[in-house]
């Protein structure tokens, strides 16, 4: 079979892109895999820095705009989308969309928007008027209270009009584009003629562009098209979009009951949510933590597929060594792998008398929290503290075989009912230490506890007193660090690539027969 591997954000090097590149190679023995990116990768680096194979396999560059992203997926027998945060719809003939975590909430928000839309729609709705948000658009996003969606260099709407009379349309933008750059002008056009234009950024307010527009009934939609200058972001997900303007509302006519339906387009529309899980004929979860968001926000089922990990086939020689693998992520911005509390429990760690061990800090650090990467440096000074910043694979590998000790802090003080994202989805680089041997010492929630089991192959925590009375037991006993260390080496080999393969293929297969 032709298939494509979809991932928006290879160029982090993450644990979502390792999971994605696994699935491909897996693949690429029996089918003609192609490997789907939003910019231009550089895949050497990426197979080191992911200890992957990706040489049967065919890069392409793709466009990030949805809907010419769906035309390229009709080229293929199954799509596979394995992106945090992706909605791109599927028009391959099979689909497959792999959750890392369910970054679009259902829920009672969502149970609310259809009771609204059941209620008012018929009451609001006019046969005469429609919005369809057309080509160019991205998905939908929710910030407070504004739901908006990005738009692309070009960007259209089908504006239903009643036939022959003058309607006014008002579009809202909203002043999301980084403020260290110029403000965009945005052209709005009609039939090639330029109607309004505008700036957006620059300041926070909303800006609101007014038209005058002739309709031509219901079965001769005017298309309206928005242009704008465009960025990548290049956020800490490594978000390689081509973004032009946010619009938050298109408002057609005047009065209530128009600024309603341009503020709550979903109160006359049928269009759901979550429209493009639809397209997919199989949702995977990378782990039973995962899972359960996925039913509970979105109401469906998935198969759990854990990651892939390659178990060392020896034990080096094991230093007063702790380990910590992550990227530096400001906790003010999400999922963050808590670096900066590390330090201060290693400080902890060397007040109260454990000598002769280092602390080393292993991850990517993008320029977005080059600030927060300072502040760990700062905290560790003077401490036996070392950090290995964007540190190649033979690096990381060399870390784990001297390894006792394994720390992972993610989802440390937070809570799963309010910010489940920001809890560890599984945890890779806990596999890959516990299978060079080093004795895992984690955060006692979410995907963790499917890994580490406590007292038997690690410990969990849940302050940092405990984090630090548990690597006092094990820094101090050498007798039950080398029972635990053989308990966590039995313990990686269970999510090994072999088993990964099985379950992809037998998952592969089921699709195309199906």
């Amino acid at each position: 079979m032709k298939i494509a591997v979809f991932n928006r954000h290879w160029t982090t090097y993450g644990g979502g892109e390792r999971y994605a590149g696994a699935f491909a190679q897996v693949l690429a023995t029996d089918h003609d895999v192609h490997l789907l990116s939003l910019t231009p990768v550089d895949w050497a680096r990426l197979e080191e820095r992911l200890g992957l194979d990706l040489s049967r396999t065919t890069p392409r560059t793709v466009p990030s705009d949805p809907h010419r992203f769906a035309a390229v997926t009709r080229e293929y027998d199954v799509l596979v989308t394995c992106s945090f945060m992706g909605a791109e719809p599927n028009e391959a003939r099979r689909g497959i969309y792999v959750v890392l975590f369910p970054a679009h909430r259902g829920g009672a928000f969502r149970l609310a928007k259809q009771v609204a839309a059941r209620l008012l729609g018929p009451v609001l709705r006019s046969d005469d008027v429609g919005v369809v948000w057309g080509y160019g658009f991205h998905a939908a996003e929710r910030s407070r209270l504004n739901v908006f969606r990005w738009t692309s260099e070009k960007a259209d709407l089908q504006l239903t009009l009643p036939a022959g009379a003058p309607t006014h349309v008002r579009l809202t933008f909203l002043a999301y584009r980084p403020r260290s750059m110029s403000p965009a002008t945005v052209l709005v056009e009609v039939d090639g003629r330029v109607l309004a234009r505008t700036k957006v950024g620059g300041d926070l307010r909303p800006v609101a562009l007014d038209v005058e527009l002739t309709g031509r009934g219901a079965d001769a939609p005017v298309t309206l098209v928005i242009r704008s200058e465009t960025f990548v972001p290049g956020s800490a997900d490594g978000d390689s979009r081509q973004l032009g303007v946010p619009l938050s509302s298109v408002q057609v006519g005047t009065g209530p009951r128009a600024w309603l339906l341009g503020r709550f387009p979903f109160l006359a529309s049928s269009r759901r949510e979550f429209d493009f899980l639809e397209t997919y004929q199989e949702i995977v979860s990378i782990s039973e933590f995962t899972r359960r968001w996925v039913r509970q926000w979105w109401g469906r089922e998935s198969h759990v597929i854990h990651p892939p990990v390659t178990v060392a086939t020896g034990v080096g020689r094991k230093e007063p060594l702790i380990l910590s693998v992550g990227r530096f992520f400001d906790e003010r911005y999400g999922h963050s792998k808590k670096q900066l509390e590390l330090v201060r429990a290693f400080r902890i760690l060397i007040a109260r008398g454990l000598a002769g061990w280092e602390f080393h800090l292993v991850g990517g650090c993008q320029q977005a929290h080059a600030g927060y990467l300072a502040r760990v440096r700062a905290e560790a000074q003077g401490l036996p503290v070392h950090f290995h910043i964007d540190a190649p694979g033979t690096e990381l590998m060399e870390l784990y075989r001297r390894a006792s000790v394994y720390w992972h802090a993610a989802g440390l003080g937070e809570s799963e009912r309010r910010h489940p994202e920001r809890l560890e989805h599984f945890g890779i680089s806990t596999v890959e230490a516990m299978g060079a041997g080093a004795v895992p010492i984690v955060v006692g929630k979410a995907g963790q506890t499917e890994i580490v089991q406590q007292g038997v192959n690690g410990y969990h925590f849940q302050s940092l007193n405990e984090l630090v009375e548990r690597t006092l037991l094990v820094a101090r006993d050498p007798v039950l660090r080398r029972r635990l260390m053989t308990a966590a080496r039995e313990r990686a080999a269970e999510f090994s690539t072999e088993q990964f393969a099985a379950r992809v293929r037998a998952l592969v297969e089921g699709v195309r027969s199906g």
